[in-house]
């Protein structure tokens, strides 16, 4: 079984944004005139999501894309236009991470795009995809089963003590301090009201971001099965107004805590760069946290999820 990585490079025109989408797939070692060709063995009918975390990108989850094409999944990791460095360091603009409903109308285009003539040797069922997302790609997925921003909420959070270690409220500081405008809001409902997508079947949120932010009832109104893992002594995204907050109030949520002292970017590939993220390491985890464990753990709460909603 080989398993391929490949990156198309499409143009949503309805929306005039880039994006660049990269595949994970178990590919078919006899050429075919499709971009891709897969195997065989392909189930039409098993298709999954990805969305990256903030000013983040596809290229970090391959720990994540390489697991469920191991499984027979066709994987479409969609990189979010205005926030991914894939585009170039030039097209990053740090106010786009308030502009949330970009990010499902970007991963609605990449579900569309699967059936686009010529990409795949073989045609795929869309109607039922798993979604999966880390911290704003957490969000991004839940978004698409329903959850919504509750106006002035993250304002009183974000201003209150218990924000104190949350690094999420530092991402809306670039954005107007003035009270947005009944036409705004009014606008921001019904893009709201379009981030839903009915062919998302199943959403796995891995250490979700804007739980702070999110109406309790868009959460209520959730039917479908949710899996929510979270680092619980958190550096990043306190786990009891993230992670804790979304699968207490989704019906069908499933909540895994991850310990072992575990934060909030083991949910990335294992890296050996400097960088920080708000003054916390992307790549250097706390002394004797062993990321590739905790991922192989995670994916075995992932795949035993997954099964047990008969979704194989």
């Amino acid at each position: 079984m080989a398993l391929k990585t490949t990156e198309v490079d499409l143009l949503n025109q309805q929306m005039n944004r880039p994006a660049k989408i990269k595949f994970w797939y178990q590919a078919d070692a006899v050429p075919c005139d499709a971009t891709m060709c897969l195997s065989p063995k392909q189930s039409r009918h098993r298709v999954a999501i990805i969305s990256h975390g903030a000013f983040g990108s596809p290229r970090e989850m391959n720990w994540l894309g390489y697991a469920l094409a191991s499984q027979g999944w066709l994987v479409a990791g969609g990189a979010h236009f205005g926030e991914s460095w894939v585009y170039g360091p030039e097209t990053i603009d740090p106010t786009t991470a308030m502009r949330f409903w970009q990010r499902p109308q970007d991963v609605s285009f990449a579900i569309d795009s699967l059936s686009k003539a010529g990409l795949f040797n073989i045609s795929l069922n869309t109607d039922k995809v798993i979604m999966l997302g880390h911290s704003s790609g957490g969000f991004t997925s839940l978004a698409m089963a329903g959850a919504s921003l509750a106006a002035g909420k993250s304002q009183t959070y974000c201003a209150s003590a218990k924000a104190t270690n949350d690094k999420g409220c530092d991402y809306g500081k670039q954005s107007t301090r003035e009270p947005m405008s009944e036409d705004t809001l009014q606008k921001m409902g019904l893009l709201q009201a379009q981030m839903r997508d009915e062919r998302v079947a199943v959403v796995i949120a891995l250490d979700p971001a804007l739980g702070y932010a999110v109406s309790e009832q868009s959460l209520e109104n959730i039917k479908i099965p949710a899996l929510i893992l979270g680092s619980v002594d958190n550096d990043f995204l306190p786990f009891s107004a993230h992670a804790n907050y979304y699968a207490d109030h989704i019906q069908a949520a499933k909540l895994v805590g991850i310990e072992q002292g575990a934060g909030h970017f083991i949910y990335i590939d294992k890296c050996d760069s400097d960088r920080q993220v708000k003054g916390v390491a992307l790549c250097k985890d706390r002394q004797g946290v062993d990321r590739k464990a905790i991922q192989q753990q995670i994916l075995e709460h992932i795949f035993g999820f997954i099964y047990s909603n008969g979704l194989s």
